[in-house]
């Protein structure tokens, strides 16, 4: 609410101390109608009480339903070369780490209205973190997992204190990705997913409302695949969740007691991405298998499959790295980046290629395309973005398929992770030289940027602010440099001074 200014401010500056089992290939065609609605899919009410598409009663894991290129749809296991060698990142000794880490600091300012280092927190990089504000206590919640097998919650709340608290259970390998979710009945929800190959999750509801708590227990364990990359939560009521593996498999679990609904199978290696669809009636994914799949919930299928390198004209079949849903006016369009340079739209609901975007060309070890994300509807919805190891972060206008801007980030510098503002043309991103950056869309102006972290940064997310109200958004980082950081972005005020006025 507009009402939260001064509470946030005074709370970062003071703590700066598939509907059948055929598997239809895609093939990968131009076709320029961006904006085709598929028909209304039937509603299913059953069940109220849970996710429409689901029968817990009745729930299976599937085998794979069969591609073309298939013999049996065998899924292949982690390569030996997958393991995570843990001799091989720190060669140089601790003392060795400190020394450059004190060189760099010398020499970047520190912008950041807050930090979380190892006397808070991690004792090794930082892979991801999220967010989630409580409006009702104006506390802002921060997860953070990484490499030291630990997740964190990190309480701000408006008074300015800040109250770390530690999630109990001892993960084996690193933290992968956490995930917030504020369900039906209020209740406050995380989700912490692992290499280990669990997913924790923990009822913050009562933590929120205590004063003293230093640590929280997991309620539920769900486990099952050989690790854990990437979690969604369901849109409709936060009672299913979604994971993707690097053994090929996905998996969706009902939360409430933790019942494995279903086993999605039929990637050849990692599934790098996926998510629920906006509507919630499909899952999307995508591999290091040059394909792009949409699941049926209910029944487990794969309803499509879209295979990259089908049409030798744009591609050779190159793995996909990250992906995006929700474009277009009718929220069917799906994008993809490849790992030569590539980013595939695609109609999740008439089952076509739309088109690809040539984000760099030539291919080589910078063609590969990090991040995506299609502008929120609030801002264009034709508009979609994608961010490279090149440094170039593009701006797509999807009605001619040309690129609007190209804002550069600088040589040697890789974008890491995006993240549109919900109703301003503007982005934030992350990129390996540690610095954060807010653009103007529109322009392809460097409206800001945000510097204190030491090392690559991993994952950020924002809790945005009124920006009528001259309420700042609250940009959150992890980082190699095992540091959590908090960065306050007026945005009004950067707008202005790019205007000149």
């Amino acid at each position: 609410s507009n009402n939260n200014k001064p509470q946030q401010q005074h709370l970062l500056m003071e703590s700066k101390s598939n509907t059948n089992g055929n598997d239809d290939d895609a093939q990968m065609q131009m076709d320029g109608n961006v904006d085709v609605i598929p028909g209304e899919e039937e509603e299913d009410t059953e069940h109220a009480h849970e996710p429409a598409y689901i029968d817990p009663e009745n729930t299976i894991e599937v085998v794979c339903d069969g591609d073309d290129d298939d013999d049996d749809g065998d899924v292949m296991p982690m390569d030996d070369d997958d393991d995570f060698d843990d001799n091989g990142e720190e060669e140089t000794g601790e003392d060795g780490i400190a020394e450059e880490q004190q060189r760099k600091q010398s020499s970047i300012a520190d912008m950041s209205s807050f930090k979380l280092e190892a006397d808070d927190v991690h004792t090794d990089a930082v892979f991801a973190v999220s967010t989630c504000f409580i409006a009702e206590t104006q506390q802002l919640l921060i997860a953070s997992g990484g490499g030291d097998d630990k997740a964190y919650v990190t309480m701000l709340s408006n008074d300015g204190s800040k109250r770390v608290i530690r999630c109990a259970y001892n993960h084996t390998d690193s933290v992968s990705c956490t995930s917030f979710n504020v369900n039906n009945k209020g209740n406050v929800m995380l989700a912490v997913g692992s290499f280990d190959g669990t997913v924790q999750l923990y009822d913050l509801t009562g933590i929120v409302a205590a004063d003293t708590a230093n640590i929280v227990q997991p309620v539920r364990q769900l486990d099952g695949p050989s690790d854990v990359e990437w979690i969604d939560w369901h849109p409709k009521g936060g009672s299913v969740v979604l994971v993707g593996s690097s053994d090929g498999t996905l998996w969706m679990w009902f939360v409430s007691n933790g019942k494995c609904l279903q086993v999605f199978v039929g990637h050849e290696g990692e599934v790098n991405a996926g998510c629920f669809t906006v509507d919630g009636k499909w899952a999307v994914s995508c591999g290091s298998d040059a394909t792009l799949r949409v699941w049926a919930p209910k029944t487990g299928l794969s309803r499509h499959v879209f295979r990259n390198g089908s049409d030798v004209r744009f591609s050779d079949g190159a793995p996909l790295l990250c992906m995006d849903v929700g474009g277009g006016t009718d929220q069917q369009l799906a994008i993809a980046g490849t790992a030569d340079g590539l980013a595939w739209i695609v109609h999740l609901g008439n089952k076509r290629v739309i088109t690809s975007l040539m984000h760099c060309a030539g291919g080589g070890e910078l063609a590969s395309v990090e991040a995506v994300g299609f502008a929120p509807a609030a801002v264009n919805a034709n508009w979609v973005a994608t961010g490279g190891v090149n440094g170039d972060l593009k701006i797509w206008d999807l009605t001619n398929n040309q690129c609007r801007q190209t804002c550069l980030h600088g040589e040697k510098v890789a974008i890491t992770r995006m993240k549109w503002h919900p109703t301003m043309p503007l982005i934030y991103t992350a990129a390996s030289d540690g610095a954060l950056r807010l653009w103007d869309a529109r322009s392809g102006i460097l409206l800001h940027k945000m510097t204190g972290h030491l090392d690559v940064v991993n994952d950020l997310d924002v809790k945005f602010g009124a920006v009528q109200s001259g309420e700042p958004d609250i940009v959150i980082a992890g980082s190699d440099d095992r540091t959590v950081r908090g960065f306050l972005v007026d945005v009004a005020k950067c707008l202005q001074a790019a205007s000149g006025s």
